[in-house]
């Protein structure tokens, strides 16, 4: 019986494995995008031209990625809403940076630029020009420093 459940589990696993492995990725216009998305890119980086816009979709999730200047690269949830704004090592517009949290890093970290930002279900990550990797919570509290 045992064997059976695992075989069972197994084929599930490929099966489940097989249909995220297709994901469908898409070029689309800044047009195509949700809303929030729209809103996003016109507060934060006004009538610059993307280099392109993928829609990545899967069984269970859409998700957008846009790329300017082969170096910033934004991502969004299905519903537009940022995910990450990452620059590659160069820094990220100020504007994006929610602004107690760029309080905080001017005040404790003045020679530093923030290069990476991201959001989940716990908080926020931001990554700086040194290397070093801050923590926030939803309240945009400091939480901690990774290294």
């Amino acid at each position: 019986m045992k064997t059976k459940l695992k075989l069972t589990v197994y084929l599930i696993m490929g099966f489940l494995f097989g249909i995220s492995a297709n994901a469908q990725k898409t070029i689309i216009k800044k047009e195509a995008l949700p809303a929030n998305a729209q809103a996003f890119l016109k507060t934060h980086f006004g009538s610059k031209k993307p280099s392109y816009i993928l829609e990545e979709k899967e069984i269970f999730s859409t998700e957008y990625k846009v790329q300017y200047d082969k170096q910033l690269e934004i991502e969004f949830d299905k519903k537009g809403n940022w995910k990450e704004v990452d620059g590659k090592n160069d820094k990220i517009p100020k504007s994006v940076i929610p602004k107690k949290i760029a309080s905080y890093i001017k005040t404790n970290f003045p020679k530093e630029k923030v290069t990476k930002i991201e959001i989940g279900t716990s908080g926020y990550e931001t990554k700086l020009t040194n290397g070093l990797e801050l923590k926030f919570n939803l309240k945009e509290d400091f939480i901690k420093i990774d290294k």
